[in-house]
């Protein structure tokens, strides 16, 4: 993470994808929440029209008539047992009445063997004589249920409603009917009530048939698969009257059962409710479809969108200068830490510088600070040999040495390295390791030997040549060490140069 805060353009590349990420995800839940707020208000307002649908119907005025003939007429119930002959003038008016009252296109009676007693129909085509024991609002209101039917007329070839009531014996419902009162509606007020709803409606029968709705190619199609055994079985009821004995049924191009479909291309809701109108065959249902790019604009939906776009950047932008800070605090740190290492370090050289200073002042003589040179060379950098050469003339001659062996009392200056590096007057390593193990060896002033590393610094004084220093060492020197053993040497070239001068004293005072 801090490394996209120590890099500006990945930092704000990624704050910008989180906040994409952020803003599409928001749009997302936005959208999403706005099509359930929607499905909510669409089923509160299915509910509200499904309790209307069974105000026009089972629940109302009409089915509210009828029930009352057929509990409390005498002619009526008179006239179901047969024991007055149909059509009788008293009946004949009742049903008339009725009718005319609550907009009914016919209004009969029919017996307990299921043959219409008496009928008023608005045709002037009354239905006297018909036998309907097989239909199934007939069946219903004989097991004591007030019932809607729904069903196109064969006569008619309309979508009509009927409903029916049972007639009891006495004033009282109890005991088993004795026929029924049923009364034919066209669909003018359901049809009504679909194009209020403001959106695509639906009135499904039980077998899955929609029976009406106010987008009218879709009348007659079925719900679901379409399968041969299903179109039969629809076919054997004749509640539809012709409409499937010349065509095949087609599916709706929707899920009635989803809750979000597409239609036209479309994402539309969907809701459903039941009406329950007492069918013997199950329960209808009332279904909405709203058109969800007509209802939840893109408006809010963008605004949400670019509201937590903006939040989650400005998160992101304070996430970052928090990280740009701690890496910042943490780069001092560590510069504060390796600012105290070098100065500990420099400290520590200084103090070693201070040592062999002392040590070299303390030394009588100039053979005795030069052993006292290379035993503090031994003990700072590991030299396992050392060997100092004074500049005399255009020779350099051997002053002391440390463990070398037989070094060569003199070398002339630029023969083998030694004299070379007198002649440059520039410090150099040898690094044994880089020889990749030939048999090479180093012709110096130690002898006929191979170490590790082989160190040669010049003495200098004021870029006077004062001798030379050669070095074995275990391991090729650092930066470091080599800055050190600078200034040692420089501590060297002083002490050289106070013996010369002692030197030169001690010779010209008399004897």
């Amino acid at each position: 993470m801090e490394s996209f805060a120590t890099r500006p353009r990945q930092g704000w590349a990624a704050a910008l994808a989180i906040a994409l990420a952020v803003a599409v995800a928001a749009a997302l839940g936005s959208h999403a929440a706005r099509e359930r707020e929607r499905q909510s208000q669409l089923q509160t307002a299915l509910q509200r029209h499904a309790i209307e649908a069974m105000s026009l119907t089972l629940d109302g005025n009409l089915m509210g008539a009828i029930a009352v003939l057929g509990l409390v007429q005498p002619a009526i119930k008179r006239e179901s047992t047969a024991d007055i002959p149909p059509n009788s003038p008293e009946v004949q008016a009742l049903l008339g009445s009725v009718a005319h009252a609550y907009q009914a296109q016919g209004l009969f009676v029919v017996g307990i063997d299921g043959i219409v007693k008496s009928s008023w129909d608005d045709s002037g085509k009354p239905s006297t004589g018909l036998q309907v024991k097989f239909r199934p609002y007939f069946q219903a209101a004989m097991l004591g249920r007030e019932n809607v039917y729904a069903a196109i007329s064969l006569s008619r070839d309309e979508h009509a409603l009927y409903f029916a009531a049972p007639i009891y014996p006495d004033m009282l419902r109890g005991g088993n009917p004795v026929g029924a009162v049923v009364a034919r509606t066209g669909m003018d007020q359901l049809n009504r009530l679909l194009a209020s709803t403001g959106k695509t409606a639906l009135l499904l029968s039980p077998q899955g048939v929609v029976f009406g709705s106010n987008r009218k190619e879709w009348q007659g199609r079925l719900a679901g698969p379409v399968t041969p055994q299903r179109t039969d079985d629809i076919r054997a009821l004749r509640q539809f009257g012709k409409l499937f004995e010349e065509r095949q049924p087609v599916s709706l191009p929707f899920d009635v059962h989803a809750h979000v479909a597409t239609v036209d291309g479309r994402r539309h809701i969907v809701a459903s409710a039941p009406v329950n109108w007492n069918d013997p065959a199950g329960g209808w249902q009332l279904v909405l479809l709203e058109d969800l790019s007509r209802t939840i604009a893109p408006g809010p939906i963008v605004r949400d969108a670019l509201a937590a776009g903006a939040g989650a950047l400005l998160l992101a932008l304070m996430v970052l200068r928090m990280l740009r800070s701690r890496a910042a605090l943490r780069l001092s740190s560590a510069q504060l830490e390796q600012l105290a290492h070098e100065q500990a370090a420099r400290a520590e050289r200084k103090m070693e510088q201070a040592h062999v200073a002392l040590r070299l002042q303390q030394a009588e003589s100039r053979e005795e600070g030069i052993t006292v040179f290379l035993a503090e060379c031994h003990r700072m950098f590991g030299a396992l040999q050392g060997a100092v050469y004074g500049a005399e003339d255009d020779r350099l001659r051997l002053l002391g040495s440390y463990a070398a062996g037989a070094a060569p009392a003199s070398v002339a200056i630029g023969e083998g390295l030694l004299g070379q590096c007198a002649r440059d007057r520039q410090p150099r390593v040898i690094d044994m390791a880089t020889q990749g193990g030939s048999p090479w060896r180093i012709r110096s002033g130690l002898g006929d030997t191979e170490p590790a590393a082989v160190l040669l610094a010049p003495v200098l004084l004021q870029a006077r040549l004062l001798g030379v220093v050669e070095l074995a060492l275990p391991a090729p020197p650092g930066a470091a060490a080599l800055k050190q053993f600078a200034a040692v040497a420089d501590l060297l070239a002083v002490h050289l140069q106070f013996a010369r001068r002692t030197a030169r004293t001690a010779d010209a005072v008399p004897q």
